[in-house]
């Protein structure tokens, strides 16, 4: 009698196991969510991260200002470690190890093992990419602990002196905003000379047709970041952000010049050719310290790259 009230209920706590199980994968989706695939992650259901690097033309295309010596990007020497190097003087055929950081916009959505590409072109405006290694970094959600992470390479420059321009991109083929994922640094410094910075800046078309580029220069740099405000308001925001940010909020400062010749107007350029262009830039008088110009180049509206150029005085 005992064994048949055992399995009496046995059974009753199975089917009321086997009704709570049905009860919760059968549970409804969000009104207007649509039928769910019992093999698929349902759309409602699915959450996509954002892995994210100060992108240039990611900002460019809001209309915001932009720096060509990427806050997220530097490079070290393996035998110092923790002392960024200045990227406008490396020296050939040499080990440096170039760190990215590595943000995520998400708030629910983290990212394991996610692939972070470097590379580097010529510097210069326009060019080809040649790879040099990839790392991969877990990511956890914004605002987390541990975020942001850091990817990082070791890059023996070519043995040929030279600069260049360091590209780093995150690869996830589940991205909510994709446009972020690539970011550069490309960096010129020069001494003024009486009161005049000469620059050579090359400018390339590695495209199969021909093309226009325009040059135009700013005086952006990024400003110091202010606190954050205890309440937050998206509309008001977005509008300080672009008036702290806003790419004719930031003119060349007064006093300075920058001539960038014939290309302010726009160069023709036949594909794969390449051009050097002299452009110079001019300090007040009695300037010292260190001043960032910005010049991007750009067929119409599309960006093609960008360097900053540092202009050096002494005192």
């Amino acid at each position: 009698m005992l064994r048949a009230y055992l399995l009496l209920a046995l059974i009753g706590f199975l089917v009321a196991l086997l009704r709570l199980l049905r009860a919760c994968t059968n549970r409804p989706a969000p009104a207007g969510a649509g039928p769910v695939d019992s093999h698929v992650v349902p759309e409602w259901a699915f959450r996509e991260p954002d892995p994210l690097i100060y992108s240039q033309e990611w900002l460019l295309a809001r209309g915001l200002a932009v720096t060509w010596q990427n806050p997220d990007i530097h490079l070290e020497l393996p035998a110092a470690p923790g002392v960024a190097v200045d990227s406008s003087a490396l020296a050939a055929d040499t080990i440096y190890r170039v760190f990215a950081r590595v943000w995520n916009g998400s708030v629910d959505a983290p990212v394991a093992k996610l692939p972070v590409e470097f590379s580097y072109l010529d510097f210069g405006i326009g060019g080809t990419s040649v790879a040099i290694d990839s790392d991969e970094v877990d990511l956890h959600v914004k605002g987390a602990v541990g975020t942001p992470a850091i990817a990082s390479v070791d890059w023996r420059t070519p043995p040929t002196p030279g600069q260049y321009c360091l590209q780093v991109r995150l690869v996830w083929p589940h991205d909510a905003d994709p446009g972020n994922n690539m970011g550069q640094h490309n960096v010129d410094v020069k001494p003024l000379n009486s009161p005049t910075a000469t620059f050579r800046v090359p400018l390339r078309n590695h495209k199969r047709r021909p093309l226009r580029m325009r040059l135009q220069a700013d005086g952006y740099v990024l400003p110091r970041l202010d606190p954050c405000p205890p309440e937050r308001d998206p509309e008001r925001d977005e509008r300080r952000v672009r008036a702290r940010h806003g790419r004719h909020a930031h003119p060349v400062p007064e006093g300075w010049a920058v001539n960038l010749g014939h290309a302010a107007d726009g160069i023709e350029l036949r594909p794969g050719e390449s051009v050097e262009l002299t452009i110079d830039v001019t300090a007040p008088d009695g300037f010292s310290g260190r001043r960032a110009v910005n010049v991007n180049g750009f067929a119409g509206e599309r960006l093609i790259g960008g360097v900053t150029l540092i202009a050096e005085g002494v005192a």
